[in-house]
């Protein structure tokens, strides 16, 4: 009910952000986006990977197939990062990121 009430109040122009149902889900999907995309969580690992691949603890082979999966997160980070950046310009959001 209440997010049928946001979508008619949305179409007439009024929207009190606070109260409003879609911009809180659309502001906890962003969060879980830039928490699951975490460019730095990411980087992080390569360098763990990289590590234990030095130190021996990995072989080549297993060392390769991390590596290959952590640049696509990576790029798909990089990529929601930017599309994030400009919703949140675009939209005038005022949150931290």
């Amino acid at each position: 009910m209440f997010i049928l009430d946001d979508v008619i109040l949305r179409a007439l122009g009024f929207s009190l952000q606070p109260f409003d149902m879609i911009w809180l889900l659309e502001l906890i999907r962003d969060y879980g986006l830039r928490e699951k995309y975490d460019i730095k969580k990411i980087n992080n690992r390569i360098k763990e990977n990289r590590l234990l691949l030095e130190l021996g603890e990995l072989d080549e082979a297993a060392y390769k197939e991390q590596h290959e999966s952590l640049m696509r997160q990576l790029r798909i980070a990089q990529e929601i990062e930017e599309m994030l950046s400009k919703v949140s310009i675009r939209e005038g959001n005022a949150y931290d990121r």
